[in-house]
């Protein structure tokens, strides 16, 4: 698998706080990643959160089943990715992702969104 791709492993926010300041940014991909990358929200964003993230993160959710996603916090939209994607990189970057709290995706699906976010999101 790519480069970029192996070496960062990402899991999308799904359930639970979002208290994350001190966590590292996602790191810049490889350039030539991006220039072949075929993810955008269509093909992959837009179905990936619906699996892992919007039972949690939706505005749809009631506050009581949100399991600690805080309200706002919410990935209904395109855009509302883009406007937490460095929260949801925060959360997902590393040996030990945070979310979702109850496991998630396996690793070559965190990494096609760590190559979707890292690329921009289109």
């Amino acid at each position: 698998m790519r480069s970029f791709v192996s070496a960062v492993v990402l899991a999308l926010a799904a359930c639970g706080t979002d208290a994350v300041d001190h966590d590292p940014p996602l790191p810049p991909p490889d350039p030539e990643v991006c220039e072949t990358s075929y993810l955008r929200y269509d093909n992959f964003g837009a179905g990936f959160t619906a699996s892992w993230c919007r039972g949690c993160h939706s505005s749809d959710v009631a506050e009581g089943g949100r399991q600690g996603a805080p309200l706002g916090v919410d990935f209904d939209t395109e855009a509302d990715l883009e406007h937490w994607a460095d929260r949801i990189a925060a959360r997902a970057t590393g040996d030990k992702p945070t979310m979702p709290p109850a496991g998630g995706p396996a690793v070559e699906e965190r990494a096609l969104l760590a190559e979707w976010i890292g690329c921009g999101m289109q």
